[in-house]
C-alpha cells in the first residue's frame, strides 16, 4: 500500500514529551485552522496517521508512506539575499516564545489492539508499526523545500517529490532501468530507493535538506517494484537563465551564441552575476563563485553547473559516499580552515573497487585528486579512505568533489581527466562518466559532495 502526502506541514508543542519524539508534534493544518483556536477537527497529527494505519491495516500488508512536508523550521546555512528561489512547505513556524498548542482530544479507539483487554492510552508512533516504510522530506530540525525543478522555468514542486518522480520514471546509466534501480537488475529494493532519495534530496536542496527514511530491520533488500515500464530517457538540460547586474555598463555586449538565456527578472534567474563585485549567486541563495570578471570565466561557471545537472540524476551512493569533514557538506568553511574529503563505504563489496576522484572548482576548473602517481591503480580498501586534505583559500564559492568507483580501472575517464586537469574546457565529461557507469552494469558508484567556502 502507498500513502502519499504532499503539502504544507506545521508543528505544535507536544502533548506527550518523549526522548524519541521530542518537544513538538508534527501536524497537517486543514482548511479553517486557526492557531489561536485550534479546533480538533481542523488538524491531523502525525500520530493520527500512524494510529489509523495500526488500527485498520494488518501487519502483513507492507506500507510505503511518503510525506513531502516540513518537519520544523530551521536552516543550517545563511542565504544570500541577492538570489533565493526556494520556498518552505510550512504554514506555521514555531519558536520557543511563540508555539502552537493544540487542544487535547480523544485519540482513535484502539482498545481492540490490546491482547490483554486493557485500553491503549499511549500515542502510536512510527516505531509501533513493523510494516511501515516511512519516507519523510526532511529531518525534524529542517524545512522541506520546493522550487522550480530541475531548473528555473520547470514546474514548482517539492524536492522530495521530484526526487521520487525522477528515481522511478527516468532512465539510469544503463538506459533500461529507472535511475533508482542502483544495481540495474530490474528490481527496486527498499535500500536502493532509500539511498537514491537521500543523495538526490541533499543535492537538489544544496545540502539544506536531508530526507528521513526509516524501515523495519531486515527490510533493506525487500522488493518494492519490479517489471518497470520503459523509463523516460534523460531529457536534455535547457540553458540556464541568467541576469547580469552591471549598473556602470562596464561589460561589452555578449556574443550571440552564449550558453545561457537572459532572465526577465532576478526572481526568474538561475544565476545572477554581480559584475562589479565579481560574484555569481545561484537561485539556492548561495554565493557559488567569486572573482568572475569576464564572459569566458562566467561561461566556465555555467558549464560546470550544466555538467552537474546532467550527472546529478545518476548519483548512486549505495556503495560509496563522499564525506566532507570536520563539519559536513552543509557548512561554509572559512579561509584557512582545513577540510578533509573521505570516501566512506556504505556497503561491503566483494569485488575490488577502483576510485577516481576529481574536483570541479567554483570557476569550473578541473583538478584530478585521485589516483595520482603514488596511488597506483587507485584501488581502495573496505574502510574509509582519505583522498584529500586541503586548506581553504581564495577564490571562494562552491566546489564539487566527484567520486566514481568501478570494478575495474576506468581507463577512458582517467585519460579525459588527466588531459583536462587544470583547465575549464572539458566538453563531453558527463557523457564519459555516463558511459563508465553503463559499462559497470550496476557495480559502479557515483557520489558528489559540495564544498562551500567563504572569507
Amino acid at each position: 500500500m502507498l500513502f502519499y502526502y504532499s503539502g504544507h506541514g506545521a508543528q505544535a508543542l507536544a502533548s506527550q514529551h518523549s526522548d524519541v519524539d521530542g518537544d513538538y508534534d508534527q501536524f497537517v493544518p486543514l482548511p479553517g485552522f486557526d492557531p489561536a483556536d485550534p479546533k480538533p477537527e481542523a488538524y491531523i497529527l502525525d500520530k493520527d496517521f500512524y494510529a489509523w494505519i495500526k488500527r485498520y491495516l494488518p501487519f502483513d500488508v507492507p506500507i510505503v508512506m511518503v510525506v513531502d512536508s516540513c518537519h520544523s523550521g530551521s536552516m543550517q546555512r545563511r542565504i544570500d539575499p541577492r538570489a533565493y528561489s526556494f520556498t518552505a512547505r510550512v504554514t506555521l513556524q514555531q519558536t520557543a516564545d511563540r508555539a502552537v498548542k493544540l487542544i487535547d482530544r480523544p485519540g482513535p479507539r484502539l482498545e481492540a489492539l490490546r491482547t490483554d483487554g486493557q485500553p491503549l492510552t499511549t500515542a502510536v508512533t512510527r516505531e509501533d508499526l513493523p510494516n511501515l516504510i516511512y519516507i519523510g522530506a526532511s529531518r525534524d530540525d529542517q524545512l522541506a523545500l520546493e522550487t522550480e525543478l530541475p531548473q528555473e522555468g520547470d514546474p514548482q514542486r517539492g524536492v522530495l517529490t521530484f526526487a521520487l518522480e525522477q528515481g522511478l520514471n527516468y532512465a539510469g546509466a544503463n538506459e533500461t532501468s529507472p535511475a533508482a534501480d542502483l544495481d540495474d537488475d530490474g528490481i527496486l529494493t527498499v535500500s536502493e530507493l532509500s539511498a537514491y532519495i537521500d543523495g538526490q534530496v541533499r543535492l537538489l536542496s544544496a545540502q539544506r535538506q536531508q530526507s528521513s527514511i526509516l524501515f523495519p530491520s531486515g527490510w533493506g533488500d525487500r522488493r518494492l517494484f519490479s517489471g518497470f515500464p520503459p523509463p523516460r530517457p534523460a531529457s536534455e538540460i535547457s540553458l540556464p537563465r541568467i541576469m547580469i547586474v552591471d549598473p556602470e555598463n562596464h561589460l561589452p555586449a555578449p556574443a550571440s551564441d552564449v550558453p545561457w538565456r537572459q532572465a526577465g527578472a532576478s526572481s526568474e534567474a538561475d544565476f545572477i552575476w554581480i559584475f562589479d563585485a565579481g560574484d555569481v549567486v545561484r537561485r539556492s541563495g548561495d554565493l557559488v563563485a567569486t572573482k568572475v570578471k569576464t564572459f569566458d570565466q562566467f561561461a566556465g561557471v555555467l558549464e560546470k553547473w550544466q555538467t552537474l545537472l546532467t550527472l546529478r540524476p545518476l548519483v548512486s551512493e549505495r556503495a560509496v559516499r563522499l564525506v566532507i569533514e570536520p563539519s559536513g557538506a552543509d557548512y561554509v568553511y572559512p579561509q584557512n580552515s582545513i577540510v578533509s574529503v573521505k570516501l566512506n563505504r556504505t556497503k561491503s563489496i566483494a569485488n575490488a573497487t577502483y576510485a577516481t576522484v576529481f574536483n570541479i572548482a567554483s570557476d569550473g576548473t578541473i583538478q584530478l585528486l585521485y589516483p595520482l602517481a603514488p596511488d597506483g591503480a587507485g584501488e581502495i580498501d573496505r574502510d574509509i579512505s582519505s583522498v584529500l586534505e586541503t586548506r581553504i583559500v581564495d577564490p571562494y564559492g562552491v566546489d564539487h568533489i566527484i567520486a566514481v568507483t568501478t570494478p575495474n580501472p576506468p581507463v577512458e575517464l582517467r585519460s579525459v581527466l588527466q588531459n583536462a586537469d587544470g583547465h575549464r574546457q572539458y566538453g563531453n565529461l558527463a557523457a564519459v562518466i555516463r558511459a563508465t557507469l553503463k559499462r559497470a552494469s550496476g557495480k559502479a558508484s557515483l557520489s558528489i559532495a559540495e564544498l562551500y567556502t567563504d572569507q
